[in-house]
């Protein structure tokens, strides 16, 4: 008997750290093969000991006018930004054309830890994203 609630107790516990843990990712624009990658990448990510936000947005916008926006907004970045408040993360698609997986992931994991810990601050999206990479 105690066999049994042991056993249910432990399956009930990885069904929670599986259905909580990753959000439900929308991800627009560019290619089926650039939407795939980003989804692959997004699902590789190690979600289960970070509270991440239950949806995130994707758009993946060309390079011209991801640099136009970015010039527009003031951000200083060529590969993505994420608006907080939307859980909308915009990629550079020419980022996405010349880096590799590993990169890409790199990027998504630090634009993750924007929307988890609710915060500008790009160190603590760095510490974050390295937790969703390696652990």
């Amino acid at each position: 008997m105690k066999i049994k609630i042991a056993f249910l107790s432990l399956c009930l516990s990885l069904a929670a750290i599986a259905t909580a843990a990753a959000p439900q990712l929308f991800v627009w624009g560019s290619t089926n093969w650039e939407r795939n990658r980003i989804t692959r990448l997004e699902q590789s990510l190690n979600f289960s000991k970070a509270a991440m936000t239950s949806t995130w947005s994707i758009t993946i916008i060309p390079g011209e006018d991801f640099q136009r926006r970015t010039e527009y907004l003031k951000i200083n970045t060529a590969s993505a930004y994420t608006f907080l408040q939307l859980r909308q993360t915009y990629l550079n698609e020419d980022y996405l054309i010349w880096h590799t997986d590993v990169e890409v992931r790199q990027t998504l994991g630090h634009e993750a830890g924007h929307l988890i810990c609710e915060c500008n601050s790009e160190q603590k999206a760095n510490e974050i994203a390295y937790e969703l990479q390696f652990k």
